[in-house]
């Protein structure tokens, strides 16, 4: 969405390595108190999705001066590698329209009132994390790119340049490319509103009054339906622009635009959603190779609880996915659009929070990313790599990053989420959701790897009560097991219990404690 601290101008080592370092071997299914809920007979398992080469992605800004210093990428290389994360998007959310990748500078300093301002101005400013040392960091463990390209404030030739180099240079290839990041909204740059077709004037990226709203956006002043119809005419057709020369750059090159969530993705909904993914696809549709929608199904800031949703509520949250994928299928192809889905950002709020810090940031991560892919997403980027809520040696106040920003990062927890996902997430894997007897409360997922065992994942959101479940799986022989536990954690302490159980034993039941993951792997 936008740059350090998620404002939206409104503001080498393997896996099993890992684990070693972060495990103490245990038997995770000991007997405890369960639910009052009845067992129930477990109905057949939907077909599962095949996962993409890159399933598992992070945010990466060219602001981002923690994958720019030596030292702290020193750290992160290998844990990133570990946690499977195998696709980087590189703008940095709303910044991404406020940047040039040929001079390395923004103009963020130069808003909300000069967003026409030359890359070159007095108040523009450059980035530390430039084009060239993020594709050397992301080559470097195998991962691809996935960039956002400037149109709020760019230029067609700008963008098809960058294409052009990306093909020419293999070190710096790109994947995926985006025009633009949420330009639906009036947090963005979005110079183009003022020019043919819709000749949009005074538009001030940002800015808000005293109720919130931003007086200059169109669906403001123009009411929603006629505001947004300017929004998405005017993307459409410069967009447009920009698809064309990218295209000719590199006929291959793979595009996407952005997808508006309506109003039942409470941090990430657009008034007038069906209006600009209707209108974008109709001009656009014959160039875009997939749309890029942003899931924060939350808008709070700080700690749960209170005024704000409660643990629970924010497990729960993830339950309406599937659904959530099936509503963009339905819109593609209602449209006659054949395009795949990726979900760009991810996380709890659009806002940064304390989730970050406790064991319900790792069971969100873990739950968001199965259930996307599961779904039949083509990939998910958590948002974002380093946000700098926390500088210092530990997770201690609000952030949305994936490690802390200091000179040695540690892990937050949705990086052990993404960790203990990546044994099911595994690239051209065989993922699907798995139905148990507790499907209100647990979140079940069965992988079949490319080597062809059989993982499961397990998360148990009652915050409560631990659940006793029963399931049916292809799991044979002696598993492997891997339980991250609310009860082992704390802000400072992050730990994955490892052991082993016999698949014959789990068949007849086992017990999740209170809001947990487990994992269960044929060895």
């Amino acid at each position: 969405m936008a740059s350090p601290l998620k404002r939206r101008w409104k503001l080498c080592v393997g896996v099993g390595a890992v684990f070693a370092i972060l495990a103490v071997a245990a038997a995770p299914f000991a007997a405890s108190a369960t639910s009052a809920a009845s067992a129930a007979t477990p109905t057949p398992t939907p077909a599962p999705s095949t996962l993409s080469a890159t399933p598992l992605g992070v945010n990466v800004a060219p602001w981002d001066y923690a994958y720019y210093e030596s030292g702290s990428v020193k750290v992160m290389q290998p844990l990133l590698k570990a946690g499977g994360i195998r696709q980087f998007r590189y703008g940095g959310g709303a910044a991404a329209d406020a940047y040039d990748w040929q001079t390395n500078t923004t103009i963020t300093g130069c808003l909300p009132y000069n967003a026409t301002a030359s890359f070159t101005s007095s108040c523009a400013a450059s980035e530390p994390l430039n084009f060239n040392q993020f594709s050397l960091h992301v080559r470097a463990i195998g991962a691809s790119s996935f960039v956002t390209v400037n149109y709020g404030s760019g230029t067609p030739a700008e963008a098809a340049a960058w294409v052009k180099q990306a093909k020419q240079t293999p070190a710096k290839a790109v994947a995926l490319w985006e025009v633009g990041n949420e330009n639906y909204g009036c947090w963005e740059v979005n110079n183009e509103l003022a020019g043919s077709p819709e000749y949009f004037k005074n538009y001030v990226p940002g800015i808000h009054d005293s109720s919130g709203q931003n007086p200059t956006c169109p669906p403001v002043t123009q009411g929603i339906a006629t505001g947004m119809q300017t929004m998405a005419t005017s993307y459409a057709v410069n967009a447009l622009q920009f698809l064309t020369a990218m295209k000719a750059a590199n006929p291959a090159a793979q595009i996407g635009v952005p997808w508006a969530f309506g109003g039942d993705v409470g941090g990430a909904s657009v008034a007038g959603s069906g209006e600009w993914n209707k209108t974008v696809l109709a001009t656009d549709g014959k160039y875009v190779s997939f749309v890029d929608a942003h899931y924060y199904p939350f808008g709070f800031a700080g700690t749960v609880g209170g005024s704000n949703p409660t643990s629970r509520q924010v497990l729960q949250s993830l339950f309406q996915v599937p659904s959530l994928y099936g509503e963009i299928r339905n819109e593609l192809h209602a449209d006659g659009s054949a395009a795949s889905i990726v979900i760009g950002e991810t996380g709890v709020s659009n806002h940064p929070t304390m989730t970050t810090c406790t064991p319900v940031g790792a069971l969100f991560a873990a739950g968001d990313v199965l259930s996307w892919l599961a779904a039949g997403a083509k990939s998910v980027d958590w948002w974002d790599m380093n946000n700098y809520g926390n500088t210092g040696s530990k997770c201690v106040s609000s952030d949305q990053g994936m490690f802390t920003s200091s000179a040695k990062p540690i892990a937050d927890t949705p990086y052990y989420g993404y960790l203990l996902a990546s044994v099911l997430a595994q690239p051209h894997a065989l993922l699907g959701a798995l139905t148990t007897n507790h499907p209100a409360y647990v979140l079940a997922y069965q992988a079949v790897l490319p080597n062809g065992t059989t993982a499961v994942a397990l998360i148990n959101t009652n915050t409560d009560y631990s659940e006793r479940v029963h399931f049916s799986s292809r799991l044979s022989g002696t598993l492997q097991t891997l339980t991250y536990s609310a009860r082992n954690q704390n802000s400072t302490n992050s730990k994955v219990v490892t052991g082993t159980a016999a698949a014959a034993t789990v068949a007849r039941g086992i017990t999740l404690p209170v809001e947990s993951i487990t994992i269960l792997k044929t060895r």
